[in-house]
């Protein structure tokens, strides 16, 4: 069986399950005003150099659209990207990921053959490389099926589709298609915090004659709401594991401010400090959506 295929067969039960999350969430729909929308948009900005021993700079500028239900959401997110360096880095989901390049060998993936690919840390050109385009388009849904009560956390199930719309040749995506799923826990005090724990797999699609491994990732977190609700902050510890081989995990702390506004506005900024060589250096980002 072809590597395509067998990736085609992951693909059919993680589609089956987003669309079941949609249709749990569509009963809702009925009832008008349980439904809102929620347009919005962030542009994140970081820096490092993602264990290649050359640094890079990458822009992440999405437009996301979320209609939401009584015991869901649904979500597009429609990404515009930039990234400059040499070419030693390309994006996967959104993230920056050392670059991977078929070995001169001429081995290819077929029928369970390992492919030889070599990780390049190195640039492809001379000189530095600004590339920018639009990203891969994502589909996610979530359906919250435990609500919090007495000690029991709100549990939220969650999963999704990437659909391969950024440029490969310019280092924008992987030109495959990616899905995965997820879980997310949290539990409020009586002192009004939020505790959460989010964790989730992606099969990650594999371009021939390159080598990568699915991913996994988790976060760890603590928010305060402040001002009678109008702020909101957080910090999560996060960790994401590397799809290359020999590379180290990305691990990092994310501190974000939340601002509700009138008319169903919301402000959030955030800072990110890597942890690890494989996360970067540091990062920041503004957004605005409004819900209505």
């Amino acid at each position: 069986m072809s590597m395509s295929h067998r990736q085609g067969l992951v693909a059919l039960p993680l589609l089956t399950l987003l669309g079941v999350l949609i249709m749990l969430a569509t009963p809702s729909v009925g009832a008008a005003q349980d439904a809102t929308w929620q347009f919005g948009s962030t542009s994140s900005f970081s820096s490092g150099t993602y264990g290649t021993g050359t640094s890079t700079d990458v822009l992440y500028t999405p437009v996301i659209a979320r209609r939401l239900f009584r015991d869901g959401d649904l979500t597009f997110v429609f990404p515009f990207t930039c990234i400059w360096g040499d070419g030693s880095v390309t994006l996967v989901n959104g993230s920056a990921t050392p670059q991977q390049r078929p070995a001169a060998t001429g081995a290819t993936a077929d029928r369970g053959t390992r492919t030889t690919a070599t990780t390049s840390t190195s640039a492809t050109n001379a000189g530095p490389q600004r590339n920018c385009g639009m990203g891969d388009i994502v589909v996610r849904g979530r359906y919250f099926a435990v609500d919090e009560h007495g000690w029991v956390p709100t549990i939220a199930v969650r999963a999704h589709v990437k659909t391969p719309t950024a440029s490969a040749e310019r280092e924008l995506g992987t030109g495959r298609p990616d899905e995965g799923f997820g879980i997310e826990v949290s539990r409020t005090s009586a002192g009004g915090s939020t505790f959460m724990v989010d964790g989730g797999y992606t099969f990650i699609g594999k371009p021939a004659g390159v080598v990568y491994k699915n991913n996994w990732w988790y976060d760890v977190g603590i928010a305060q709401d402040l001002a009678k609700g109008a702020l909101n902050l957080s910090v999560f510890f996060d960790e994401d594991r590397t799809i290359v081989p020999g590379f180290e995990n990305a691990r990092d702390i994310l501190a974000a401010l939340s601002v509700k506004g009138g008319r169903g506005w919301r402000l959030q900024i955030s800072g990110e400090l890597g942890l690890s060589d494989g996360a970067p250096d540091h990062g920041v980002t503004f957004g605005a959506s409004r819900r209505f």
